[in-house]
């Protein structure tokens, strides 16, 4: 909820005659979108040609389904929690001073983490190459 009043104030209108809001640039950044455009001038033109309500419109609903993909992910996680409760009671003794509306989701993210390291990945198979072999 915190950041959503810290952007609201950030795109507030300037008030008492105050300056206009600056944005920052990165330099990284805006080469990637250029290469983006450069390589695709039919969807930068139809970004481009679109009006900026609906273009809001368009970048809220990427917010909302990067949220949805977030709350199924932390749900699939949960699930994982709720079929090992020894694990689950390890990660709510971690995680017990926080403020109880954070502590769901900063498990989440702790469990995310450590089954992100601890699971094995499949290893891709080499392709077999054919070429001189050295002896050693």
């Amino acid at each position: 909820m915190q950041k959503l009043k810290a952007r609201e104030a950030a795109t507030a209108p300037p008030q008492n005659g105050t300056a206009p809001l600056q944005y920052r640039e990165n330099p990284q950044t805006n080469e990637k979108i250029d290469a983006w455009i450069k390589d695709n001038p039919d969807r930068w033109a139809y970004f481009s040609s679109l009006p900026p309500d609906r273009a809001a419109r368009k970048l809220v609903l990427n917010e909302i389904q990067k949220y949805e993909r977030q709350q199924k992910m932390n749900a699939g996680i949960m699930k994982k929690l709720d079929g090992d409760p020894e694990a689950k009671q390890a990660y709510e003794t971690l995680l017990k001073r926080l403020p109880e509306d954070q502590r769901e989701r900063a498990m989440a993210s702790v469990a995310r983490h450590v089954l992100r390291i601890t699971t094995p990945r499949e290893q891709k198979p080499r392709a077999e190459t054919a070429g001189v072999g050295v002896a050693v």
